[in-house]
């Protein structure tokens, strides 16, 4: 067999330009070996890289302009936001430029030409991308409420918030023409700075659109005696109902199943009763509030389901 010719330094191991390997008198036979592969026209990377978002946003950003950016679903993975799964493709990736630049049009890419505030652009791993404030305003167009809402919980989640309500309100107000904007004025008043994970969120929101009390979130437990007994995904404190969203991971983790057993036992000997939810639960809202309003009612709450906010 006869061994391939090794490319020049710094070819070999990320992506590059095809026209600059012909300058380095890489033949075409080369360049289709079947140690490199084409992510886009005239662009050439090793089989063995990762195949990620961020470098495929790498390879990309060799035909891309200075001033081009990452945006909707490509720049929220390489920022690492929660996404819903139809959206966490690596291709197509979606680029933007300053309108009135025309948009890119390649395969594999699409293209968006926008108009741009001041501050609405960041590096995120060395690459050019719309920060969290505006990639939530971009997805707007793409994401159902609850979705909307779960993305925003966890920017503005207290502990490490990456944007904050005001901030998205203020981008909403900079923009009133975006599509989703619609989407986004009623996403903004749910948005909690509490919520942990994007399913508790929906689960939440679920809730209150079915006009029911609205739970506390990630509320602390503790025993007469002030031993902290367990933190409940959502709560009712008046009538002693805590509602948990279950993963998969808490019935195929068996310490954490176990764990469960236990801290169910704990809330149960002081009072409280917990439901719980798995997705299959959220895919049937109705059934989902029906069975919250028939145990807040159990426990003494005698109102009215009030119409969404």
């Amino acid at each position: 067999m006869t061994s391939r010719i090794p490319l020049p330094e710094g070819l070999g191991d990320q992506p590059f330009l095809v026209v600059e390997a012909r300058d380095g008198e890489i033949g075409r036979s080369r360049l289709n070996g079947g140690d490199l592969w084409a992510p886009f026209w005239g662009i050439r990377a090793p089989v063995d890289a990762e195949r990620s978002v961020e470098n495929l946003c790498r390879a990309a950003s060799l035909r891309m302009p200075p001033d081009a950016f990452f945006t909707h679903g490509t720049a929220a993975q390489i920022l690492r936001l929660p996404l819903p799964y139809r959206l966490q493709s690596t291709r197509p990736l979606h680029v933007g430029y300053p309108a009135p630049m025309r948009a890119m049009d390649a395969r594999y890419i699409v293209g968006h030409s926008v108009r741009m505030g001041a501050g609405e652009l960041r590096v995120a791993n060395g690459l050019n991308v719309t920060g969290p404030t505006r990639t939530w305003l971009d997805l707007a167009a793409k994401l159902s409420l609850l979705e909307l809402v779960a993305l925003g919980d966890h920017l503005v989640r207290w502990e490490h918030p990456l944007t904050t309500i005001a901030e998205l309100k203020a981008a909403m107000e900079r923009h009133p023409g975006r599509r989703g904007l619609k989407t986004a004025r009623l996403a903004l008043p749910l948005l909690r700075t509490r919520a942990e994970s994007p399913r508790e969120s929906i689960l939440r929101v679920i809730i209150v659109l079915a006009g029911l009390p609205e739970p506390e979130c990630n509320y602390e437990i503790f025993d007469s005696h002030g031993r902290f007994l367990a933190r409940a995904d959502l709560a009712y404190p008046h009538y002693k109902l805590m509602l948990e969203y279950q993963g998969d991971y808490h019935r195929t983790d068996r310490a954490q199943w176990r764990k469960d057993i236990r801290r169910v036992g704990s809330v149960e000997d002081v009072g409280w009763q917990m439901l719980q939810f798995t997705d299959d639960d959220l895919q049937r809202p109705t059934e989902l509030t029906m069975r919250v309003e028939r145990r807040l009612r159990a426990r003494g709450w005698t109102g009215a389901r009030e119409s969404p906010p």
